[in-house]
């Protein structure tokens, strides 16, 4: 649905980046209201919140709502996708946007230097690009205008041409629905304007871009635990599910005779069920209910068609793990003999070893002294036979005075 210039390209600021102090509240909103690529599919719900319509890759037709808290000092922006369930790695289970950094926390926000429009068109240039998986259209009013822009890509070229107007049909709709107060309306609302409430096709560049790499999840291996946080969201979760609202009275059922009455209550099955079904709060849990069984049907098979993938990964890991297990036992075993090397030797072991070698160096310049005299020429070569047995008997000595300073080294 957008098509960023050179400068105005999302997660870049034109120009001023310094202090973020210079930004006031009125600043980021006029940013984004008059902001060339998000003005034309943004419609002001109330003084803090804004809704942005924009087109995947895949043809869907998504709603960003934006809300932008109204205080002194300067908060960062929520951004959620509103009228769907879906997943995705910036997606957590409500539907908020966490995870992009810039708008992760007030401090992020600010020492980020961009504006409420810089960070929008990063936002949805990304969900543009990288679409939500597991998609399911919570709201009949959008799940019905898919069908419509479905319609409308299959034309070609034809219905290029009407981009423009189809643009303005989709806030002429937004801009003629009533809200209650600073409530936003219905998901989708803005859409129930005919089949020519198109949002614009995505630019063919975006089309050739190739989505970055998502940072993989720790590793099977690590251990998870529920923190304090956690369980407090959990809780919050529980207490803010989008359930209906159980009505006081039932004003269908005030007007019944008693003999009816007693009926219902005699056989349900017969009487008080089929009486109960036209009711709204009934047809709203089944509507409720048939979403959630469509979701965890679309998870269910999205992960059974991962199971050959999850086995080859499971294998693989195994092998890795037994051929890890063998490389850290010869480790250990050189770790070990390592140890058994560098420690200080035990003295008598020593005294064994140095008394040993000083009989062998003894008995070495015997049999020396005994070859020289038993020679032909015991009278040649005088200088080279004590030398070498000079030799010998020093290497003898030596190891005797080493035994004699080890039994007493004081």
């Amino acid at each position: 649905m957008f098509s960023w210039s050179k400068t105005n390209k999302p997660g870049k600021s034109n120009g001023n980046r310094s202090s973020m102090s210079n930004y006031t509240r009125q600043q980021h909103i006029a940013s984004y209201l008059t902001d060339p690529t998000l003005k034309p599919s943004t419609r002001k719900i109330n003084d803090t919140t804004f809704d942005t319509v924009f087109q995947t890759k895949e043809s869907n037709a998504l709603i960003l709502r934006v809300h932008m808290p109204s205080s002194l000092i300067i908060s960062c922006p929520k951004m959620s996708l509103v009228g769907i369930r879906a997943v995705h790695p910036w997606i957590d289970s409500k539907m908020k946007v966490v995870g992009y950094p810039s708008i992760q926390s007030d401090k992020a926000f600010v020492s980020s230097g961009i504006l409420l429009a810089q960070a929008v068109n990063h936002v949805v240039h990304h969900l543009q690009i990288n679409p939500p998986t597991q998609l399911v259209f919570m709201d009949a009013a959008l799940k019905s205008l898919q069908v419509s822009i479905r319609g409308s890509v299959t034309g070609g070229a034809s219905n290029a041409s009407n981009a423009t107007s189809s643009n303005a049909s989709i806030h002429n709709a937004g801009a003629s629905h009533k809200t209650n107060g600073n409530q936003p309306p219905p998901y989708g609302s803005q859409f129930q304007s005919g089949t020519n409430a198109v949002p614009p096709s995505l630019p063919s560049q975006q089309h050739q871009q190739q989505p970055p790499a998502y940072k993989l999840p720790p590793h099977f291996r690590a251990i998870i635990t529920l923190t304090e946080n956690d369980y407090r969201q959990q809780i919050a979760t529980l207490q803010n599910l989008e359930l209906p609202k159980t009505p006081s009275t039932f004003p269908s059922q005030d007007a019944l005779e008693r003999t009816k009455l007693t009926l219902m209550r005699d056989d349900p099955a017969t009487h008080l069920v089929p009486n109960l079904m036209p009711l709204p709060i009934v047809q709203e849990t089944a509507d409720l209910q048939h979403t959630m069984v469509e979701s965890n049907s679309n998870l269910a098979t999205y992960a059974l068609e991962k199971k050959s993938e999850l086995l080859e990964v499971h294998a693989e890991v195994k092998n890795l793990q037994s051929s890890l297990k063998e490389k850290m036992d010869q480790m250990n075993n050189l770790q070990r003999k390592q140890m058994e090397l560098c420690k200080p030797m035990d003295t008598k072991k020593i005294l064994h070893k140095l008394k040993k070698a000083k009989k062998e160096s003894l008995e070495e310049s015997e049999e020396l002294a005994m070859e020289w005299l038993d020679g032909d020429d015991a009278g040649g070569k005088v200088n080279e036979f004590l030398d070498r047995f000079l030799e010998i008997r020093t290497v003898h000595h030596v190891r005797a005075a080493k035994m004699e300073r080890i039994e007493n080294p004081s």
